[in-house]
């Protein structure tokens, strides 16, 4: 594999941490990372990793994930800084996968576009907001998203929105096996003064019901039965509950958050504990949001989780 990477041209590293790729701050060694440039490289990546039967993981900004603390066998591909440009194109902001969602918001502000003034608040790389379909404070990518390009071992193809299969924390790209290589927005004109006023209003609201100051990966599960994950996890007494360096945030129940040298360990603890706690008082089955890199699916083997 090594070699393949060599003769390719294509970046990599060898036994990267994966607490330095994700911001929960968890993860053992991946045996490879690689980074694309394009999306010829991504195509020619896959083509070699599902020919020889070796695992892989697409991994953004790193938020949603949380990574084994025996680290993963196979190859994570980041589609991170060398596929980050910001431009227009035929009336639609275009942003490739690799740039980070709040640096669109800013992109859009200065050229007095609104739409996308909830991105500045959302801590990812804008080809894991399509492909989670992310959203906050009532806005998600598929009140903006025109169209999606996305990448496999067959080259690239656009996705109209239609064809992305957008719905709560949803895309076509979770199951399609393509990877997300740029994401075209429709904004509306607008003042860059009032653009910059309700982003400032949407970061002000997050740093006062968000855990902000501490890593995590966002929320942990999904809202279930038109109740908040958060609420119902706070109703079962579980705000601040404690795993090794791992804690429910006090201020957010549907935050978990490494208070300093937490372990994957740590936190399935919690978000086990968390689960078994609501269903035994609401009847109610979380499901996670968030993503996990190993080699085996420990969230899929939580004690609650049979009935996901």
């Amino acid at each position: 594999m090594r070699e393949f990477f060599l003769n390719s041209g294509i970046y990599f590293e060898e036994n990267v941490p994966l607490k330095k790729l994700t911001t929960f701050g968890t993860g053992g060694p991946a045996r490879y990372v690689v980074q694309p440039k394009d999306e010829r490289e991504i195509s020619a990546v896959l083509t070699y990793l599902k020919q020889n039967d070796v695992p892989y993981f697409c991994l953004g900004g790193g938020s949603n994930v949380l990574a084994s603390d025996d680290g993963f066998s196979g190859v994570v591909i980041v589609v991170g800084r060398f596929m980050s440009q910001i431009f227009f194109e035929n009336g639609l902001l275009v942003a490739q996968a690799g740039a980070k969602a709040c640096q669109v918001a800013h992109f859009a502000c200065i050229n007095g576009l609104s739409g996308a003034e909830f991105l500045a608040g959302i801590p990812a790389c804008m080809g894991g907001a399509a492909y989670m379909n992310a959203g906050c404070f009532d806005k998600e990518m598929s009140d903006v998203v025109a169209g999606v390009k996305a990448a496999d071992e067959n080259g690239e193809k656009e996705f109209g929105h239609a064809r992305c299969g957008f719905a709560y924390r949803k895309s076509a790209f979770q199951s399609n096996g393509m990877i997300v290589t740029r994401v075209l927005l429709a904004l509306k004109p607008e003042k860059p003064e009032k653009i910059r006023a309700a982003m400032k209003e949407i970061l002000e609201k997050k740093k006062l019901t968000q855990p902000l100051e501490y890593p995590s990966a966002g929320s942990v599960f999904r809202a279930e039965g038109g109740a908040p994950a958060g609420l119902l996890i706070d109703r079962a007494g579980l705000k601040g509950l404690r795993a090794g360096g791992a804690e429910i945030s006090l201020k957010h129940a549907n935050f978990i958050v490494n208070k300093g040298g937490a372990t994957a360990k740590d936190i399935l603890e919690l978000m086990d504990a968390a689960g078994n706690a609501v269903k035994r008082k609401f009847g109610v089955v979380l499901r996670p949001e968030i993503k996990y890199l190993g080699d085996t699916d420990d969230i899929g083997r939580l004690s609650y989780s049979f009935t996901l």
